[in-house]
């Protein structure tokens, strides 16, 4: 699934959580941050400046 595609779905899941907190598991809550963690460092990665992305791979 394209990043994008799967960050629009996190954003209308957590509007919907937002929504019906007081159905939440602890489960559903460990996963829901879990899935927005992944998703949003994955857009991070995307977005890195290209100055940095040279000093990481210097780093490596």
């Amino acid at each position: 699934m394209q990043l994008h595609q799967k960050g629009v779905e996190l954003l209308v899941t957590v509007m919907d959580a937002i929504d019906h907190q007081d159905k939440l598991t602890p489960a559903d809550v460990d996963w829901l941050l879990r899935e927005t963690a992944d998703v949003l460092g994955e857009l991070l990665k995307r977005d890195v400046p290209a100055e940095r992305r040279k000093e990481i791979a210097n780093d490596t």
